[in-house]
């Protein structure tokens, strides 16, 4: 085997492996008895045609083929000869065959890891915003369970209000060269104040009891980037009206969360809010260290790495919108590429610093450590350590869940070496702010 490295554009490098003797044979071989056994060429039956006009009808299938081959079996130990590291993918870029010899020259490119100096982090200073645990905290929770185990009931001696849920029968018809269009029909319901209607329609809704109907005429209508496409008259036939019912503190609510009384039910949600309240504080400070290491190393991104990171970013945007309900089939991808871009090389730096930081601390993870993440993983996501330990193992990716180990290892050890200060929130200063500018102007 001969290895020859090539520099290229940025963090590119390019090998090109030369093969010569047994291998390329074999691979020469099967690719051969492969084509004799399936192809179909004219004047011969399947699997009669001589090998040398095979060759010559398949000449550039045979080259790829067996450059692949040859490729997928000596490519690692190429680049272990080379001592280069890939960062992502490895592409194939062209192939040489030499049937006589035989002999491959195949070259393949690829991005290497970022080359940077770690910085000195002791008594680096990092700011997160003060936080103080009280009791309004677990008040605010227990509104939030209130909220989710709320009722809707059936109102009808009252005007309809915003927070009401309406059902209603709807009749559009569209307007074209003030003439009466196509007609749609149907049922919807909304929450009326939370844009679940046309802000027209909600107005006209608040005050109106069930059976009553409302007109709208002449109405714009907006396509998908919100330029006007047409006029329509609207009529709306109110079905049903229903009102939030919230469940009242007590015994019995505390039964419906799965407790024996109320006093049971507080203590668990304070616990519950503590814990959160901690993890809290906890990712503020991760956060800011995390954006302090960020700011201080000057790192070249791996084109690679990179769009791998903002796909990953974008997947997860969509599939957020696809669980309100909201037609993915329209999203502007490139805008979102472009809110994502920073978040995606702090991501991608991030992880080269604290790769880093623990191949020079010599740091290494446990099975406990390993433990740890998987037990993270599944309050994440909502389900149990071993299914999720399943699903990592099933996929291969355990190496993928030890990776993001030695990293959040490595983040808490540089936090335990940082200066951490805590700040006031400033929203008094910010609201004077604004003021003495006026006053200046004036001034002048």
């Amino acid at each position: 085997m001969k290895v020859k490295t090539e520099d290229r554009e940025g963090l590119f490098k390019a090998l090109t492996v030369e093969i010569e003797g047994s291998q390329v044979e074999e691979a020469l071989n099967e690719v051969y008895k492969y084509l004799q056994e399936n192809v179909e060429i004219q004047g011969f039956r399947k699997g009669t045609a001589p090998l040398w006009l095979i060759r010559a009808k398949y000449k550039d299938y045979i080259e790829e083929e067996v450059g692949k081959k040859v490729a997928n079996k000596t490519l690692q130990e190429a680049i272990e000869e080379s001592k280069l590291t890939p960062v992502a993918d490895v592409y194939l870029e062209k192939v040489e065959l030499e049937e006589k010899t035989p002999k491959v020259t195949y070259t393949v490119s690829f991005e290497t890891p970022p080359e940077f100096e770690l910085k000195d982090i002791e008594g680096l200073e990092v700011e997160v915003p003060k936080l103080e645990f009280n009791e309004e905290l677990v008040q605010k929770r227990i509104e939030q369970l209130k909220e989710e185990h709320a009722v809707w009931e059936p109102v009808e001696d009252r005007p309809i209000k915003e927070g009401d849920l309406v059902s209603i029968e709807y009749e559009v018809q569209e307007i074209k060269e003030g003439e009466e269009g196509e007609k749609v029909t149907g049922e919807t319901s909304g929450i009326v104040g939370q844009k679940m209607f046309r802000e027209e329609l909600e107005q006209a809704l608040i005050g109106k009891k069930p059976e009553e109907e409302v007109e709208l005429r002449d109405l714009p209508l907006y396509d998908q980037e919100g330029k006007e496409i047409g006029r329509a008259n609207i009529k709306v036939k109110i079905k049903e009206v229903k009102e939030k019912v919230l469940p009242e503190e007590g015994d019995d609510f505390a039964k419906e969360l799965g407790y024996e009384n109320w006093e049971e039910a507080k203590k668990k949600i304070e616990e519950e809010v503590r814990g959160e309240f901690e993890r809290t504080k906890t990712a503020l400070v991760e956060e800011a260290v995390a954006d302090k290491l960020v700011s201080i190393h000057e790192i070249e991104v791996p084109k690679t790495l990179l769009n791998r990171e903002l796909s990953f970013l974008i997947e997860n945007r969509v599939r957020q919108l696809q669980q309100f309900g909201i037609d993915t089939r329209y999203l502007d991808y490139r805008s979102m590429a472009q809110e994502f871009l920073p978040q995606a090389e702090a991501n991608i730096k991030l992880r080269h610093i604290l790769d880093k930081y623990a191949e020079e601390k010599g740091i290494e993870v446990t099975e406990e450590d390993i433990e740890e993440q998987f037990e993270e993983l599944a309050r994440q996501m909502g389900t149990t350590k071993e299914e999720v330990k399943e699903y990592f193992e099933r996929e291969n990716l355990m190496e993928v869940v030890r990776s993001d180990a030695k990293r959040k290892k490595a983040l808490k050890d540089i936090i335990s070496k940082v200066k951490i200060k805590e700040v006031e929130k400033q929203e008094e200063q910010k609201e004077e702010q604004p003021k003495e500018e006026v006053k200046e102007g004036g001034e002048e």
